[in-house]
């Protein structure tokens, strides 16, 4: 395969990429998780595509020209590296953030649980209660 045949291709790729990037980020925002595990696939088998068409790049014989008359394609490509890397990050901080959140309601709910089983024993000291799973008459 050429070598701009190459640079076309993985440009297609990485342009994928950062669209499956701003959908994954967007069912983040929407809080959507349970649509993430198919993208996320996805994702994983165009970032080995990618890193098979950068091995092909890396090892083809005119690679010379990369640095030459291919050099603004290559430039481009970076920026959109890039930019993938900068939307990755911010759904990662955005995930981290929700999970925070999911995290501290939960101590909420256990703390709020725990006060409501609380009783006293008769020195004083507390102890939780035990309600069972029923109640029988």
């Amino acid at each position: 395969m050429s070598i701009a045949a190459l640079l076309h291709q993985q440009k297609l790729q990485l342009e994928q990429l950062l669209d499956l990037t701003r959908q994954e980020l967007e069912l983040i925002v929407k809080r959507k998780a349970l649509e993430l595990p198919p993208l996320t696939e996805h994702k994983q088998s165009l970032l080995t595509q990618i890193q098979t068409t950068d091995g092909e790049l890396a090892s083809h014989p005119e690679r010379e020209q990369l640095k030459g008359d291919f050099k603004e394609q290559v430039s481009q490509l970076r920026d959109l590296v890039d930019e993938c890397q900068q939307q990755s990050q911010v759904a990662e901080q955005l995930l981290e953030q929700s999970l925070n959140g999911v995290r501290q309601l939960t101590n909420i709910l256990s703390k709020l649980h725990e006060r409501q089983t609380m009783t006293y024993d008769q020195k004083g000291h507390t102890k939780g209660i035990n309600k069972g799973v029923g109640f029988k008459v």
